[in-house]
Parts: C-alpha cells; sequence; structure tokens
C-alpha cells in the first residue's frame, strides 16, 4: 500500500537522499564535525534547489494537491493513517486516469472522502466539513462538485465513496455533547455522573438507531440523524430513571452546531418508531 524506502506517502519525494535531514538548515561532514562558513552556504543553497523545483519537476501539480491535503488533515485534525491513506488514493486514481483528471484538488477531496468513510467511526467527517476546508484553503469546492466528480471518477475507475451509517457517528456525537459545559451542568443537575449518563445515552442510541429500517431513513443526513437520535434518547432514558429530561432542541444544536429544526424535523419522524413517551417535567 505504501512506498519505496527514502519515499513518503503525504509529500513529493526526489530520488536518492536529503543534504542532511529534511529541514535541516546547519551541516556537519560525516564524522560530525561542522563544516566551514563557506561550505554551509554552499551546500544551503544546493539543498534549498533540491528540495523545489529540481525535486518536484513535472509533478507541481501532485505536489500542490499533496500540499493542500497537508493543511486540510491540520485542519481537521486528521490522523497520520488517514491522511496517508489519502494520498495512497490519490496517487493511484491519478496514476489510474492520468488523462483524465481536470482538478488534482478536486480529486484531493474525493480522495479524502473516500478514506474518511473507509475509516467509518475513527473518523467522522462529513462531506460538509470535507467541502468546507477546502474552500477555507483558497479552492473552489462544494458539496455538489466533490459528489460529481466522485459520481465521474467511479465510471472511469470503478473507485466509490462507500455510504456512511449513522452509526459511525455516535462517537462523535457523544462526545460533542459531552464536551459541552452547558451539557454538563444539566447532567449534574439532574443528578447523573457524567459518566453514568454518557454510557446510558449511549446504549439507548445504538438500540434507537437498530429500530429504525434503513429504508426507512430516506436521503437523510446520517450526522444530523444521529444528533436527533440522540435528543430522541435523552428523552427515553429520562423516563426510565425517572429524571427530567438533559436535552432540549436548543442545547443539543448549539452542542453539536446542527440546526433546530433539522433536529425537530427528524425527531417528528424518530418518535413515530420509538414511541418515546412524554419526559418527567
Amino acid at each position: 500500500m505504501y512506498v519505496s524506502l527514502g519515499n513518503r506517502m503525504h509529500i513529493v519525494d526526489g530520488l536518492g537522499s536529503y543534504i542532511g535531514y529534511h529541514k535541516d538548515r546547519y551541516f556537519q561532514d560525516a564524522s560530525g564535525q561542522t563544516l566551514s562558513a563557506r561550505k554551509q552556504k554552499k551546500f544551503k543553497r544546493l539543498k534549498t534547489i533540491y528540495s523545489t523545483r529540481i525535486r518536484i519537476g513535472k509533478n507541481e501539480a501532485k505536489y500542490r494537491a499533496l500540499r493542500t491535503l497537508n493543511h486540510v488533515s491540520k485542519l481537521l485534525m486528521l490522523t497520520e493513517q488517514v491522511r496517508d491513506r489519502t494520498a495512497y488514493l490519490y496517487k493511484k486514481v491519478s496514476s489510474d486516469t492520468s488523462n483524465g483528471i481536470k482538478n488534482n484538488i478536486l480529486l484531493m477531496a474525493v480522495c479524502l472522502l473516500m478514506a474518511v468513510r473507509e475509516f467509518r467511526e475513527d473518523a467522522p467527517i462529513t462531506l460538509e466539513e470535507i467541502a468546507d476546508v477546502f474552500e477555507k484553503c483558497g479552492h473552489r469546492v462544494n458539496v455538489r462538485a466533490i459528489v460529481r466528480e466522485a459520481l465521474r471518477l467511479r465510471s472511469l475507475t470503478g473507485h466509490v465513496p462507500s455510504i456512511r451509517k449513522p452509526e459511525d457517528y455516535v462517537p462523535r456525537v457523544l462526545s460533542m455533547l459531552m464536551n459541552s459545559s452547558k451539557v454538563l451542568s444539566k447532567i449534574k443537575s439532574r443528578q447523573w455522573k457524567p459518566d453514568e449518563y454518557e454510557n446510558a445515552l449511549r446504549d439507548c442510541l445504538l438500540d434507537v438507531l437498530k429500530m429504525i429500517p434503513a429504508s426507512k431513513r430516506g436521503g437523510r443526513n446520517p450526522f444530523i440523524f444521529t444528533v436527533s437520535a440522540a435528543y430522541a434518547s435523552d428523552r427515553l432514558i429520562a423516563v426510565r430513571h425517572r429524571k427530567r429530561a438533559v436535552l432540549t432542541q436548543k442545547l443539543t444544536s448549539t452542542a453539536t452546531d446542527v440546526a433546530e429544526y433539522s433536529i425537530r424535523d427528524h425527531f417528528g419522524m424518530i418518535k413515530g418508531f420509538v414511541e418515546a413517551p412524554e419526559a418527567v417535567h
């Protein structure tokens, strides 16, 4: 899956060895003795030349795409595994369709989408977040363009992102709720211990998602669907434990950055399957 010795997946490497370490600006000879000032200047110039145009050569478009991936990975706080998998998919798809690549940045966005879908709950990044972060980096990338390019690549290579399931977002939604100071305050005011509430909410949330068949979810956004299911689950565990509900639609919206009307719309469908009784007031 990866690359030959001395080469790295997430950047464009050249042939041969680096002069010194990758970011070295102070040089020593083989025995560890510091070079003279004249040779320091010489090797610094040679290293700079090698590290740019000569090393990149005809791979400038690939270099810029991979540089963008590194920036995007930091903004999304992706693991090295997800980043390297994205770079691998990008290099594989670009080599398979060398004459069919019109926009390397858009291709990189599609490959990132494929990578995060492969890692499932370990990389719960939404399509909208991918499009948004590429736009923040100054590229004309949007959700529609990513979907269109993914469909075009499927006809050329057979590569296509897998469908994300609501279950993949459960860890992320729970983390967002439990990291909200307002939610934690409500949890304690309802006489819950935070870890006990989180465990109860997780178990109930997974049960709620199992109750609703995929055929009934339609084309609903899986992340928003999971947030709404968490809101429904909070009402269920409140009744089971004879406590007041912790979450309101507004509080859930604030903690997860999902619009209240979206939560309200999804909950209207969910409660028909769950038959959630009213929480204790």
